[in-house]
């Protein structure tokens, strides 16, 4: 099992929710061979332990509109590729049936990945000893890292407190936190109070300010479309140059967040709101399966799209990485 000080070694980098590729056909089947394509142009464009962290078949894999058995198949090729690299995997196990998440978590298991992530229950309503009792019964039938997992933003709009977080954490299997809140104080209070007790992944807007608060690791989909921009920030981060980071974060993700907005008020999901962009830079993206609908994603929000992705290189290129 992955310790602790194991997990806080690995989780350092942006952390990359993979999009899961589906192909165009009548069934909008899996395309195991576009998804794992997709993973290895990433480590080709420089992904690597220390500034990459893989997130397979979460949200923004689409996990919710697939089944066992596709996700399986989606998490054995993403680990394929991250594996042998040594870049650090996540691993989606949310299911409303424990036996799925126990199943997923044993697949995890066999073929390498480092860490799971289980949200609280998404359908029925919260309650802490209920979000407990569920860790540790996974607990009993496996031995892959646990993450806590605030997963406020969606299903049961959850917003998870710490003390439900330090339950989870004295469970064998956790070695992670994946934080975020919409409450500010509780977002800064949490990274502060388990940063030194396990490794956290910023799940929320403060990635630069995280990062100076001990948080080493930060999530953004842009990697799967624009690997040199987060990897830029990240080197800034590293470095402790958090006014040029800041700069070089914002002057791409504002815009990006709009081009999100844009897309996301008219739609649901998240893999969604990457496709068009890896659409327009060439990469393997397919159709979404419903609920997402493509064709929210109009000629203007594609134009939209073009004119930041042809001012990214000069975004990136104006980084300035003191030696």
């Amino acid at each position: 099992m992955i310790t602790v000080e194991q997990a806080k070694q690995k989780m350092d980098g942006v952390v990359v929710p993979l999009a899961t590729i589906f192909k165009d056909d009548a069934d909008r089947s899996l395309d195991v061979d576009a998804t794992q394509q997709n993973v290895q142009w990433m480590v080709d464009q420089g992904a690597a332990p220390g500034n990459t962290v893989f997130i397979a078949v979460g949200s923004g894999g689409d996990f919710t509109v697939m089944s066992t058995e596709e996700r399986k198949a989606a998490i054995k090729a993403i680990a394929d590729v991250a594996v042998p690299n040594n870049i650090p995997t996540f691993a989606s196990v949310q299911s409303t049936d424990i036996r799925t998440t126990i199943e997923l978590c044993q697949w995890c298991e066999e073929v390498g990945i480092d860490i799971v992530q289980m949200s609280s229950a998404y359908y029925y309503s919260i309650l802490k000893d209920d979000i407990v009792d569920w860790v540790n019964e996974v607990a009993k039938h496996t031995s892959v890292g646990f993450a806590a997992y605030s997963h406020w933003y969606s299903g049961s709009k959850y917003d998870m407190t710490m003390d439900v977080a330090e339950e989870i954490l004295k469970v064998k299997n956790t070695v992670a936190v994946k934080w975020g809140s919409p409450d500010i104080g509780n977002y800064l209070a949490g990274i502060k109070y388990f940063v030194p007790r396990a490794a956290v992944v910023n799940n929320g807007p403060l990635s630069i300010y995280g990062h100076q608060l001990g948080v080493k690791a930060w999530v953004s989909h842009v990697p799967n479309f624009y690997p040199a921009h987060s990897i830029a920030v990240h080197k800034l981060m590293t470095a402790g140059q958090y006014d040029e980071a800041q700069r070089v974060f914002d002057e791409f993700n504002l815009e990006y967040g709009k081009i999100r907005a844009a897309i996301t008020q008219h739609t649901a999901g998240e893999g969604i709101f990457v496709k068009p962009f890896m659409k327009h830079m060439g990469r393997p993206s397919g159709p979404s399966r419903l609920p997402s609908r493509d064709n929210v994603v109009t000629p203007e929000v594609m134009g939209m799209i073009k004119d930041l992705m042809d001012r990214a290189d000069s975004i990136v290129e104006s980084a300035q990485v003191s030696s």
